[in-house]
């Protein structure tokens, strides 16, 4: 179950009904509610709908852009979807979506077998020309 948007300590509960932010109790959404929010341009997908009917674009691409087609990929990679499963991994890639510096948090994260597991499966996909000269560099 997804954390609350406010305090990330609990499982959410309800929804903003302006923004759909996702809370867990009246004191967290008092928090949020210190601030105006509005209502996002488009809806929020529904949690339940399958990842090929939600369209996929970037406002912004850059050369370090990963292809749609390769997310998707990554999405129904059997393997990327086990070393998901595993608590400690989502915990470790929350702690980086939240962390103030991400580059240090990353390398710290790299130490971590379990995270360096998810790294590879990701890269595999990603970039399998770069995965398999970075094998090489490891035997």
């Amino acid at each position: 179950m997804t954390s609350c948007q406010i305090c990330n300590a609990q499982p959410f509960k309800y929804k903003c009904p302006t923004c759909f932010i996702k809370f867990c109790s009246v004191p967290c959404f008092n928090v949020h509610k210190e601030l105006p929010c509005e209502k996002p341009t488009v809806a929020p997908p529904s949690e339940n709908l399958p990842i090929e009917n939600v369209p996929m674009t970037y406002r912004f691409p850059t050369a370090d852009t990963v292809p749609v087609e390769k997310l998707q990929a990554l999405a129904h990679s059997d393997e990327v979807k086990e070393c998901l499963s595993n608590p400690h991994v989502r915990n470790i890639l929350k702690s980086l979506v939240q962390s103030q510096t991400p580059e240090t948090s990353i390398t710290n994260a790299m130490k971590e077998p379990i995270f360096l597991e998810l790294a590879q499966a990701c890269l595999k996909i990603v970039e399998p020309d770069r995965f398999q000269h970075e094998l090489g560099k490891t035997f």
